[in-house]
């Protein structure tokens, strides 16, 4: 099927090469469309833009605040802090139960986090944990 000039002008204009990659597949796959083109082009773009907006508000974690929550959880729970530190050391996992109290741990230190930013800062800490194994 041919995609109308006007819509493949839209598609061009996109910056995110991986969003026209997307937009295209769907468009020209095979698969019976239950919507027209512009639809699709319409909701893809929308859903892009509001998970990056979601992205852009997450926020950004420096060093020294995963640092700070380093030191507070050593402080609040030293075994649960040194059993973390083995399973990340050994296995580059943690398991789901110990993952869930530092989460919890997290909510205590800051408790005005959403979900998002406390995944993130779990994240970053298993990153911070791993880079001080090295």
């Amino acid at each position: 099927m041919t995609i109308s000039p006007e819509l493949q002008a839209k598609i061009d204009a996109l910056e995110d090469e991986d969003l026209k990659a997307r937009i295209l597949r769907v468009i020209t796959g095979p698969g019976k469309k239950r919507v027209s083109d512009e639809v699709i082009f319409e909701n893809s773009v929308a859903t892009y833009s509001m998970a990056k907006e979601q992205r852009d508000r997450t926020r950004k974690w420096r060093t020294d605040e995963v640092a700070a929550f380093a030191r507070y959880f050593m402080e609040r729970n030293s075994a649960d802090y040194e059993e973390f530190v083995r399973q990340e050391k050994e296995f580059h996992e943690i398991e789901s139960g110990l993952a869930w109290s530092v989460r919890r741990l997290i909510s205590e230190w800051m408790p005005d986090l959403n979900s998002a930013g406390i995944g993130e800062l779990f994240g970053e800490f298993r990153d911070y944990v791993e880079s001080s194994l090295r």
